[in-house]
């Protein structure tokens, strides 16, 4: 809790690049099976400590996925972590994970009592590299649920479909146009056009040559296509 007068805390949102970063996972069950394939989807380098592990995580540790310890979680295995998860069934369990870490200033989830960590993790819509995030402070995850559902039928594939041809076309635009607010134009410009719902019909060759011909129109206009000039160098006072 940030404050006496708040009475629920108020998280900090960001999106962490755990790419190769070390993270434990203590608990074997279904819980623990889903935090740790978000981590390793996300390139974690994940350990999961527990004596058993539901199938989907046994698969993962013979497929060398993840590394598995196979016992009860000990303090050491926190050393070295950048992020770990208490996912046991058992509730002294996952505290004692949350207060060492804390001890150790290492980013901890708590399952079953996410006032004990450091931080949550929100109910996900993702469509490629579309991420939306819907977070309840920890107050109602069936509310979260419930959201998420309507966002999934209102955001689909396309949506991700998109964002993949922007992104092919995100240096072109960056190294044709001078300057950000004829960039933002460009980018307005096909966020505005046919392509979405081309994409929606799965029309996708169509809706590249959308945002193609988008490119070209802009190229003409005399108001975005002046060459980018290099800043002049400053030399500094001798």
């Amino acid at each position: 809790m940030n404050s006496p007068e708040t009475p629920y805390t108020r998280y900090y949102h960001l999106c962490l690049d755990i790419t190769g970063k070390p993270v434990l996972v203590a608990g074997g069950g279904e819980v623990a099976r889903r935090k740790a394939a978000a981590l390793c989807d996300c390139g974690a380098r994940v350990t999961v400590v527990s004596p058993r592990l539901e199938p989907v995580l046994e698969y993962m540790a013979f497929q060398k996925e993840i590394q598995w310890l196979e016992r009860e979680f000990e303090p050491a295995d926190l050393d070295g972590k950048f992020l770990a998860v208490a996912a046991t069934d058992n509730r002294d369990v996952n505290r004692q994970v949350a207060q060492l870490a804390r001890e150790k200033d290492i980013l901890c989830n708590v399952a079953d009592a996410p006032d004990e960590g450091s931080f949550i993790v929100p109910s996900l819509v993702e469509r490629g590299p579309l991420t939306i995030a819907i977070s309840t402070s920890g107050i109602s995850p069936t509310l979260a649920a419930s959201i998420r559902q309507e966002l999934e039928l209102a955001y689909g594939e396309e949506y991700g479909a998109l964002l993949e041809l922007l992104s092919s076309l995100r240096h072109q635009v960056i190294q044709e146009f001078a300057s950000p607010q004829a960039r933002q134009q460009v980018f307005d410009r096909m966020i505005a056009s046919r392509a979405l719902s081309l994409l929606r019909s799965g029309l996708k060759d169509q809706a590249r040559k959308e945002l193609e011909d988008i490119m070209n129109d802009a190229r003409q206009d005399p108001g975005l296509n002046a060459p980018a000039r290099s800043l002049p160098i400053v030399q500094p006072p001798q």
